[in-house]
């Protein structure tokens, strides 16, 4: 059920012709790093919509590798990576550093997909830093809050 289901919203992307994808790494609780894909893009009645494809465990944190495991999901669609135009990740510098990076490696292979950071990552981290020991009612309600979400 979970392959039809992708394969219709890689139809759905097909349809579309370009797609962004955000990729983020996190581990499960077997501590096995996996890759979470979402692929964004605009439906033929105009809404944007986002579709979680699924997780991929991986084995490297190298921008290399990471590049070649967002390809590799790319082409198990049936996509075509020159109609990707857009990529978010983590500020991270193995997704988002300059030369060596999966975004700088996916630029390689297609100068039309440009990378913007993670606007929920790059939220949380100002988040973090704010209330970061300012104070102990503050710590008290974020820990709270996390742990009822």
């Amino acid at each position: 059920m979970g392959e039809k289901t992708k394969q219709v919203i890689a139809e759905e992307i097909k349809h579309a012709k370009y797609f962004s994808v955000i990729v983020d790494s996190t581990p499960d609780l077997a501590h096995v790093d996996q890759l979470t894909f979402v692929f964004r893009f605009v439906s033929a009645d105009s809404r944007v919509v986002e579709r979680f494809l699924g997780f991929e465990p991986i084995h490297s944190h190298t921008g290399v590798s990471l590049a070649e495991s967002v390809i590799e999901m790319v082409r198990r669609l049936g996509l075509d990576l020159s109609n990707c135009r857009g990529q978010s990740y983590d500020n991270a510098s193995n997704m988002a550093g300059k030369y060596k990076s999966s975004q700088a490696h996916l630029k390689k292979q297609n100068p039309l997909i440009h990378y913007t950071p993670c606007a929920a990552h790059s939220l949380n981290l100002v988040g973090v830093y704010c209330v970061d020991n300012c104070c102990e009612e503050v710590n008290s309600f974020f820990l709270t809050a996390a742990v009822s979400v």
